[in-house]
């Protein structure tokens, strides 16, 4: 109902619905299709945007907001475990789970430099749009993955996993929504090619701190105690997450030098400026002088609603992300709010911390917050956030999220595209 408000308001203001952002090649007419009445009288309108209002204008039911809004999971094609380390984890460890595109192996590669343990990678390939497409396109970018697996395994610390999933062909997409970053499908793929009893689930930016896997899983007592309180507690801790907004200076490694750095905001908690209930109920004072767990558990923490901190947790207990949230935007939100309805509770992670340096928005970001949005995509995740959130509080411990199915068989490193396998 919030969303079906949400449009008719829009409506009446008579919103300008301009994209900051160019759209994404073969969308450039329509680039949005959901629904007859864009193609229907709404396609008289001269202007674009005029035709966007329309078809907003036109949505005055949950019935036509859910023909327009509803949306499913493209069948990505996916190589599980397509790179594998040559050497099996210890019994005492924590799988770091994360994902990222392609064309930010740099960061992964730091990401990987720092953890001493499991890290299950799902990387985003668009080789289709940005190497040409066809064999030749797919074996450059086994070769790029092959490369970089090749360095971190020479390293000897990190215990590297490479799954692959595919971009959705713009040619062949349904709609443009289907061609957004699959946010949440790439973090369902790290998580299933993860075998830890532990796992944290973090995005590609993030650099954790020097030491961590070695504070998570040296003491057995206090990893036996972290993993039942994860399992049978239903705990999860969160991750103090930070951006380095000073530009010409490296990345914090330490705490101290994490101290150092906020008194003049040079690093700030992530989101700060954008989204800052996301991660700022973390009481930073608190973790400054926080050393270790007590009882495993570290200290519980209050939060709200909008809370959706990178979190800890029993691999085993953890649900899914729900994979209909692509782009930007709510997609850690809905998963937060399971957590919630389940019955799970948030504890500080202490000491150790997870920094990314600041970019600019991404233009998904730009068109879904920025200073003119596309008030179609971002009416949409509005609604699509709304449903699932109504689905989560009626179904409580019975709600399943959206995933595509799978059946996570390796993949082997250099088979062509058609080797993959439907589905995260």
């Amino acid at each position: 109902m919030r969303a079906l408000l949400v449009v008719l308001l829009l409506a009446a203001l008579g919103h300008p619905f301009a994209f900051k952002s160019a759209p994404i090649e073969g969308f450039a007419d329509h680039r949005w299709e959901g629904g007859d009445g864009i193609r229907g009288e709404c396609a008289a309108h001269p202007s674009q945007s005029e035709r966007e209002q329309c078809f907003l204008g036109s949505l005055d039911s949950e019935e036509k907001l859910a023909e327009a809004f509803a949306a499913g999971v493209p069948e990505y094609r996916v190589h599980h475990s397509m790179f594998v380390p040559s050497k099996r984890a210890p019994d005492r460890s924590v799988a770091l789970c994360s994902q990222g595109s392609i064309d930010r192996l740099d960061r992964l590669e730091l990401q990987a430099e720092r953890w001493h343990g499991p890290l299950s990678l799902a990387v985003y390939a668009k080789h289709q749009e940005t190497m040409g497409g066809g064999e030749a396109a797919w074996n450059r970018t086994v070769e790029m993955l092959s490369d970089f697996h090749k360095r971190v395994e020479d390293k000897g610390e990190c215990l590297l996993t490479i799954s692959v999933l595919e971009a959705v062909d713009p040619a062949s997409a349904k709609e443009e929504f289907d061609t957004l970053y699959p946010i949440n499908s790439l973090r369902n793929v790290a998580v299933r090619n993860a075998h830890s009893p532990l796992i944290m689930v973090v995005d590609a930016d993030f650099a954790p701190s020097e030491g961590f896997h070695e504070f998570l899983t040296s003491d057995p007592v206090i990893y036996a105690s972290l993993l039942h309180h994860a399992s049978a507690s239903r705990r999860v801790w969160a991750l103090v997450s930070l951006e380095l907004h000073a530009g010409h200076l490296p990345i914090p490694s330490t705490r101290a030098e994490v101290a150092a750095l906020l008194p003049n905001r040079s690093v700030v908690v992530a989101e700060a400026y954008l989204n800052p209930a996301a991660h700022e109920p973390v009481d930073i004072d608190h973790w400054l002088r926080a050393d270790g767990f007590a009882d495993g558990g570290g200290a519980p923490l209050t939060e709200d609603a909008a809370f959706e901190p990178f979190v800890l947790g029993a691999r085993e207990a953890l649900p899914d992300y729900d994979e209909r949230f692509r782009g930007y935007g709510f997609d850690k939100t809905a998963h937060a709010r399971h957590l919630r309805s389940l019955g799970f509770s948030y504890w500080l992670l202490p000491r150790h911390f997870a920094v990314a340096r600041y970019h600019h928005p991404t233009p998904t970001a730009v068109r879904m917050f920025g200073e003119d949005p596309d008030m179609l995509l971002r009416t949409r995740m509005e609604w699509l956030f709304d449903q699932v959130s109504s689905d989560i509080d009626a179904e409580g411990g019975g709600y399943q999220p959206l995933t595509a199915a799978s059946t996570s068989r390796r993949g082997a490193a250099g088979a062509p595209p058609s080797g993959g396998e439907p589905g995260p």
